[in-house]
């Protein structure tokens, strides 16, 4: 084994201070994965992760109802006045009920020319204007007035055989993110109580926040009355003076959460 007295025989004094300080770094870097791992360990934070869920029975407060009104004649001039005339009495209509205006909007409106086929020819039917206009509905007890008057209107009358839907409703939430908003929260008021029996149970505590992460939040998807889908048949009855059901959906939200655990 050489002695540092042997060393100096076979190292240029002056380069026996770089081989120390090579042999100082060499040890610094081997001890350095140990450190390391010390360092991680002591800055490793305990933590404990749940899930948390808020479950609600939702009632929609709105209805959408969407009224086709259509005419179709040879001459477009007088398909177009036809509509325009059901138009303006579907909104008179409406207002009754106590609707404002800005609660109706177009959805769509089109106006083109109708064909059929006879004997392998296209015959011209004429032109066909339509526009399919949605009413929102605030209050709900007036949804049955409305279909009824809406229903004795006479807009099928002059709209030809392809229309779709006379009269279509829709039940709805008016403010779905703030219900949202609302579910999310109690979902983590969940997750937290949670997370505190389970440290109690192992005599632990938990301390702030570490992650949180969602998990799924309330869709609303209330279903169509089917009475109300395609001609009413019970117009000028007093069968329609009564709304077709809103009913109920149970929605829910879920989270995930980590929590420091003390």
């Amino acid at each position: 084994m050489l002695t540092t007295l042997s060393l100096n025989r076979f190292i240029p004094k002056q380069g026996w201070l770089l081989f120390t300080l090579a042999m100082l770094l060499l040890s610094l870097l081997l001890s350095l994965p140990a450190r390391a791992a010390m360092v991680e360990r002591d800055e490793m934070v305990r933590s404990v992760s749940v899930s948390g869920v808020a479950e609600r029975k939702v009632v929609p407060d709105q209805a959408n109802v969407v009224v086709t009104v259509a005419a179709t004649n040879a001459k477009l001039e007088t398909a177009k006045a036809e509509h325009d005339k059901k138009l303006r009495d579907v909104m008179a209509i409406a207002k009754k009920a106590g609707i404002e205006e800005k609660h109706m909007k177009t959805q769509h409106s089109s106006t083109q020319p109708r064909y059929t086929w006879e004997n392998n020819k296209q015959n011209f039917k004429g032109y066909q204007v339509q526009t399919n206009l949605e009413i929102t509905v605030k209050k709900m007890e007036s949804v049955g007035g409305l279909l009824e008057k809406l229903s004795a209107a006479n807009l099928e009358q002059g709209m030809g055989q392809e229309w779709g839907s006379l009269i279509h409703v829709a039940y709805a939430i008016s403010e779905p993110e703030k219900v949202r908003d609302e579910m999310l929260a109690e979902a983590i008021k969940n997750a937290r109580k949670k997370a505190e029996n389970m440290a109690s149970a192992a005599g632990a505590s938990i301390g702030s926040v570490i992650q949180i992460s969602e998990g799924g939040a309330p869709q609303f998807h209330f279903p169509v009355p089917m009475m109300a889908r395609g001609v009413v048949d019970t117009v000028g009855s007093a069968a329609m003076e009564t709304a077709p059901p809103a009913g109920e959906q149970a929605v829910n939200a879920n989270v995930t959460v980590m929590f420091e655990l003390k």
